[in-house]
């Protein structure tokens, strides 16, 4: 069991040993920092709990078992959002770097990582863009059949084509989802999958990034919650385990998942994506380079960003400007995302940076926990109620600067 999660020993190490004796429990929540391998883990944990033959083994090759792998068991969902293009990218270069049944599965799961998002279980069924989906979602299975581990790829030419073709489509589904965070209808239609029974197989469902639901959604899963099924397991994923309600926490056994250091990150690029030892500086910047975006110049806009914060005189304009143009786009639609794939990325790099004492200085902790939470309410606002990223960035700006001249007239 969780022989494909690399780091995270602990955890681990807590999860297989309650899988094994039937204790694992049926409300969790993965908590952790980007990248660390929780929804891997949570589909670890849920090809256990469907093995037929209830061993687990990772070489275990019961039906089950072959389709956890290939993430098309029919009893295990996945809802919410998450970084599907950079990774779906990442991914098809490195299968064809890597022309091996390892790097098939890799590019494969990750594809289905998206669509499986798009399973009626749901939505409805009868809504005009489901059926634009399911439409992407069977013209990109038909191409995924040419890619299935175990059968001969095709030449490198046309395996490029076909992976460009695939990425495309993907992009396509995924601009067919509604918005970044799970809504209250498809909780309302998880729950009643969940209600249906299964015969002998139990369920699972993942839900991503939890701490984006807005307020009607929340409300759904406390519900869910509060009378959950018997044989189905809700696994929550979220990076900012602070945003969930205690409500909803109060409900879900947390497992942590820590930062990974700096040689397990580069084990997972090694090993997991193919790349050359030291060729990136983490994860982070492994799909910051995916996004186009240069962490350099993050960290530099962050450097003045910070400045501005701290100056006496208002000097945030070229800072935002810049942060706004980042990822130029001819295409309005691109543009957009690309902002808010900028602001969120820079977001991240604010909270890392005040988060460091080397790096963010010195300041008081009661003005750090209140730049702090100023930021994660700007990536709700973001994230959650689609905010436009330029005007709470801005709104970021002012509550910073007004946080910190209100602790310089105290001192």
């Amino acid at each position: 069991m969780f022989e494909n999660i690399i780091g995270q020993q602990g955890t681990v190490d807590t999860l297989r040993a309650e899988l094994a004796r039937g204790s694992f429990p049926r409300s969790t929540l993965f908590f952790g920092p980007s990248y660390g391998g929780k929804l891997s883990a949570a589909l670890e944990a849920a090809r256990v709990l469907t093995c037929r033959l209830g061993t687990g083994e990772w070489s275990c090759e019961c039906s089950s078992c072959r389709s956890q792998k290939e993430l098309s068991h029919p009893y295990t969902v996945m809802l919410g959002s998450r970084y599907w293009d950079v990774e779906i990218a990442a991914c098809a270069d490195s299968l064809l770097r890597n022309r091996k049944p390892p790097s098939q599965y890799l590019f494969l799961r990750s594809v289905r990582k998206l669509t499986r998002r798009f399973d009626t279980v749901a939505w409805d069924a009868e809504e005009s863009r489901v059926k634009a989906a399911q439409e992407k979602v069977a013209g990109i299975e038909e191409m995924l059949l040419q890619l299935s581990p175990g059968q001969e790829l095709p030449a490198q030419k046309k395996l490029s084509g076909l992976l460009e073709d695939i990425i495309a489509a993907s992009a396509q589904l995924a601009s067919l989802g509604r918005g970044e965070s799970i809504s209250i209808g498809q909780i309302r239609r998880l729950s009643s999958w969940a209600h249906v029974t299964a015969g002998d197989s139990k369920k699972v469902a993942i839900l991503e990034n939890v701490d984006r639901m807005q307020d009607s959604a929340r409300n759904a899963l406390l519900k869910l919650l509060e009378e959950p099924p018997a044989a189905v397991h809700l696994i929550a994923l979220s990076t900012r385990r602070a945003a969930i309600i205690p409500t909803i926490l109060s409900r879900l056994r947390p497992y942590q998942f820590e930062q990974r250091t700096p040689a397990l990150e580069s084990d997972v690029l090694v090993r997991i994506f193919r790349e050359e030892a030291g060729h990136f500086e983490g994860l982070r910047a492994f799909f910051l380079a995916w996004k186009e975006i240069n962490p350099e110049k993050l960290g530099q806009l962050s450097r003045r960003f910070m400045d501005a914060v701290m100056s006496a005189a208002d000097q945030d304009s070229d800072v935002l400007a810049e942060l706004a143009d980042l990822l130029p786009s001819d295409r309005r639609s691109a543009r957009e995302r690309n902002q808010k794939e900028a602001v969120v990325s820079f977001l991240e790099e604010l909270t890392l940076r005040l988060q460091d004492p080397l790096r963010g200085g010195t300041v008081a902790l009661e003005t750090l926990e209140e730049w702090i939470s100023a930021i994660r309410e700007s990536l709700m606002r973001i994230e959650t109620y689609n905010m436009s990223p330029v005007t709470a960035l801005e709104a970021l700006y002012l509550r910073m600067r007004e946080a910190a001249l209100g602790m310089e007239a105290l001192s």
